[in-house]
């Protein structure tokens, strides 16, 4: 199972320099070095549809954009599907273009509710606000051992400051609420947080630091 898939190479990004046109391999070696191969992903799951967490869903192959991953099953909420086709519809975009329809196409997408659970260790819960349809992926069977954020949680300044919104959320009050919610359920609960874009390390667990949080990190 892969959760979220980067920046991809060969994306045509030109408003972001320094993700445009990448022919980088180091994600494909990191994926090597965890002794992983395309072939041998089952699922990948795609927190949300931002440009940076879907670049690898999809390859250039002789000029067409194809799954990355052969036999995955791609998992995309169906909210948050349904919001970014419309707004493609309305507005051409090229991360839905190369990266997300191109799923679709090839018939490798389900698209699931946010609260879907895939078996008796994995489930999706509904993190909105980042974008409509955002959720984390849950691990553990009968307690919530680990939680893939993806982008609920940017920095651990959003810890001790929960109502920090980022500039990028679709609904910056519906961030900060929901961030504030899943910061209290988790928080001293021993759960493991595998978050997307802090320093390394990032993954780590919560404790109580006044109003807010403390994000003590953790070698996993």
């Amino acid at each position: 199972i892969l959760v979220d898939s980067c920046v991809g190479n060969h994306k045509p990004r030109p408003g972001r320099p320094f993700w445009n046109m990448k022919t980088d391999d180091t994600w494909m070696r990191g994926l090597a070095a965890a002794g992983l191969t395309v072939q041998d992903i089952d699922y990948v799951m795609c927190t949300h549809l931002h440009v940076d967490h879907v670049g690898w869903n999809t390859r250039l192959e002789n000029g067409r954009w194809v799954p990355t991953f052969p036999n995955a099953r791609y998992i995309f909420g169906e909210r948050e599907f349904a919001y970014w086709a419309a707004e493609h519809a309305r507005t051409p975009n090229p991360v839905i273009a190369d990266s997300v329809l191109p799923i679709i196409e090839a018939g490798r997408a389900e698209l699931v509710q946010s609260d879907h659970v895939l078996n008796d260790h994995i489930r999706l819960t509904p993190t909105p606000g980042h974008t409509p349809g955002h959720y984390a992926v849950e691990l553990g069977k009968g307690w919530t051992q680990a939680v893939l954020t993806g982008d609920l949680i940017h920095s651990p300044l959003q810890a001790r400051y929960p109502e920090l919104s980022m500039r990028a959320d679709t609904d910056r009050a519906q961030s900060a609420a929901t961030r504030r919610r899943f910061l209290e359920c988790h928080c001293e609960a021993g759960t493991l947080l595998c978050t997307a874009h802090f320093p390394s390390p990032s993954t780590g667990r919560l404790s109580r630091w006044g109003e807010g949080f403390r994000f003590e990190a953790t070698a996993a």
